[in-house]
């Protein structure tokens, strides 16, 4: 396994069965201080080549925003000096609790960014991560999602013309199931089983009976599209074992990573010892060998 170096930016996927995963990371000229931009790579080499093999993870604890490039005594949001994270639409409130976007006030912190990005067809799914849970993605196919939080099974439920809509919807539905994903249950093994036809067939009907406006201090109707639940989607993960402990693993300049690697599952590598969240370690600088 060759040397990986560079500031972590996430661990990339494709397919589903199984997820392949690839390292994603930046690097920035070592002659020139002054130039921040990212010289961004990914590795040649599958993660899942590593299974089953001791490898260490290091760190000289130095961070890089993702945005700007600048050098930061910490990260924000997974990745951003203060300043981005103070300044960008994509770290604002609203992308956590989109049904408080407020682009229509002419507030939005990038209005031409949030037309991009928010005002497109969003999903509302159902997936089986820890258990059931409700979400909503802009990702196509919406499978990218799923895999990105661990599910195991997911199935999309409905379509809206924005991510204020799907936000809306998804509150809604917050309110008698979860839209969160337990780490250490999605992280000990496989969740219980359930039937998310069914379970999505129950609340669409039950989305039916009632009417929502958006914005929501509007008068305009909600308007969503009742998806065909005809085929559930199964991820299958490139696990050798489930960690023997199940805690979060910390990673700091003194205290290297050195363990044997036994699977990954959403962003989480899983070691004998424990789990890391790559994506939480975003901008920080990371050396990974075997």
């Amino acid at each position: 396994m060759p040397t990986i170096q560079g500031y972590v930016r996430k661990m990339s996927h494709k397919g589903v069965s199984p997820v392949s995963y690839f390292w994603e990371s930046a690097t920035y000229s070592e002659t020139d201080k002054k130039d921040l931009t990212a010289r961004e790579s990914t590795s040649e080499i599958s993660v899942e080549t590593w299974i089953g093999k001791k490898i260490t993870l290091s760190t000289n604890d130095e961070i890089r925003c993702l945005h700007c490039g600048k050098k930061t005594k910490k990260s924000f949001n997974q990745g951003h000096c203060f300043t981005c994270f103070t300044k960008l639409a994509e770290n604002d409130l609203c992308i956590l609790r989109p049904e408080t976007c407020h682009h229509h006030k002419g507030t939005c912190r990038e209005p031409d960014w949030g037309k991009e990005n928010c005002f497109k067809k969003h999903t509302l799914y159902f997936a089986n991560s820890s258990g059931l849970k409700v979400g909503i993605t802009k990702e196509n196919p919406v499978s990218n999602r799923w895999v990105d939080q661990g599910a195991r099974f997911g199935v999309p439920i409905l379509e809206v013309e924005s991510r204020r809509d799907a936000g809306i919807l998804e509150h809604y539905l917050s309110q008698f199931l979860p839209d969160k994903t337990s780490w250490q249950k999605m992280v000990a093994g496989d969740p219980p089983s359930m039937d998310l036809v069914k379970e999505g067939i129950k609340f669409l009907n039950h989305l039916e009976k009632n009417e929502f406006l958006s914005p929501p201090d509007s008068k305009s109707k909600l308007v969503w599209k009742r998806l065909d639940l005809n085929k559930v989607t199964e991820i299958q993960y490139p696990i050798e074992s489930f960690p023997g402990k199940i805690k979060s693993l910390k990673l700091t300049k003194e205290s290297p990573i050195v363990d044997t690697l036994v699977g990954i599952k959403g962003q989480y590598l899983l070691f004998q010892s424990g789990v890391i969240n790559i994506r939480s370690l975003s901008g920080l600088w990371i050396e990974v060998s075997a």
